[in-house]
């Protein structure tokens, strides 16, 4: 009787980039020759398990490769796929992130919001930020537009004190022209300048926009405002993985000995919602609609906020934004009906409650003018079911 092959995979649970890559690994597994798995639970960064080198394997899954366990493997002589983001050519197939194109996609889309002062906070000495770095000033600089950018250690001894940087931060965000869309090499760094923009007293995302990167999604919601988030393919990263390793314990030659995953998406959230604006008229009747549309606000309402004239308001508007007042009203309220019908299982009237619309069959209305789709048509195909379909085509 054949036995299944025995696989180590040397992998973090600790957070949810190395658990997508084992979801990704796990999603292969499903559909082809299963695995005699071994796995533990551990952090990022922490030393690999005794029984890695005194077990008998097939193959070899590892995120935290480095030249010394680069060596070990090699004389395990066993084969071995590297999911490392903190060193190149150790000499054995890789898999991971784009992480230039991360960059450039981060860059794109705060490029595709008009703004013409880019910045870059990130962590010197890590080879995915400098990566992600390094595609962001790319593709600002093929338009034209200079990148400032601040970066400091995270590891090691001389890793500054947290809320010395946060002033740090501050103060170099404050020698910057606004408006300012500033890219942070992950979520974690985007806390930071979200809290450095708060201590400083500037408006986000009208004076500055934040967009970081992996989304992890608690710590994305969990900023204040809500930190927009470019989104890697790590279940991706964990599928191809796998099959490459099947591949090479086949002892079949694989087409590729390097795959770039590319990022999915930058998700949307409120600190890059804003258009770079230099109105303050504007800047700050968006500011107010962002705040107040979901609790049913009106056009009249926007006026007695910024004071001027309703003539001034709608050309103000289509100059920056090329859309009425009342339709950036109602875009914001149909981006939280989208989210509700995403993330919760709220019947239609309490998603209406919650969205500013007083009925829900108005809703329907505009919701299907708007989307081209019913609300519950919406929901079916963003289901997490749907979501599987969409991954595995």
């Amino acid at each position: 009787m054949n036995q299944p092959p025995r696989v180590a995979l040397i992998i973090e649970t600790s957070v949810i980039y190395g658990r997508r890559i084992l979801s990704g690994i796990a999603r292969y597994l499903r559909s082809h020759h299963r695995w005699s798995v071994f796995v533990e639970q551990h952090e990022l960064g922490t030393r690999p398990p005794s029984w890695l080198s005194s077990g008998k394997w097939d193959g070899i899954l590892s995120r935290p490769t480095d030249p010394e366990l680069a060596r070990l493997f090699k004389k395990m002589r066993v084969p071995v796929v590297d999911l490392n983001d903190l060193y190149s050519n150790l000499g054995f197939p890789w898999v991971g992130s784009d992480h230039f194109g991360i960059g450039r996609l981060g860059a794109n889309h705060l490029l595709g919001r008009s703004f013409q002062h880019l910045a870059f906070c990130g962590f010197s000495g890590e080879l995915w930020a400098e990566q992600r770095r390094d595609g962001f000033r790319s593709e600002a600089e093929a338009r034209g537009i200079p990148v400032s950018v601040y970066e400091s250690r995270w590891r090691g001894p001389n890793v500054p004190r947290w809320d010395r940087e946060i002033d740090e931060i501050a103060d170099w965000l404050k020698g910057l022209p606004q408006p300012l869309a500033v890219m942070t090499c992950n979520d974690v760094r985007g806390l930071h300048v979200l809290d450095a923009c708060s201590r400083m007293g500037a408006l986000v995302p009208e004076q500055v926009a934040v967009v970081g990167v992996d989304n992890e999604e608690i710590l994305c919601e969990l900023c204040t405002p809500p930190l927009s988030s470019v989104e890697p393919n790590p279940e991706r990263i964990g599928y191809v993985a796998a099959e490459l390793l099947d591949t090479l314990m086949t002892g079949e030659k694989p087409a590729s000995k390097y795959m770039a995953i590319d990022p999915i998406q930058v998700v949307l959230r409120r600190s890059t919602e804003a258009l770079a604006i230099d109105d303050p008229v504007v800047a700050g009747a968006m500011r107010y609609i962002r705040e107040q549309a979901v609790y049913g606000c009106s056009v009249d309402d926007v006026l007695r906020t910024v004071r001027v004239s309703r003539t001034v308001l709608e050309r103000r508007f289509r100059q920056y934004l090329k859309r009425s007042p009342h339709a950036e009203i109602r875009n914001v309220q149909i981006s939280r009906v989208k989210q509700l019908l995403i993330e919760t299982e709220f019947t239609l009237e309490h998603i209406a409650e919650l969205s500013g619309f007083e009925h829900p069959e108005y809703l329907s209305v505009v919701f299907k003018r708007d989307c081209g789709v019913t609300p519950g048509q919406y929901r079916h195909q963003h289901s997490s079911e749907a979501k599987v379909e969409k991954i595995k085509n």
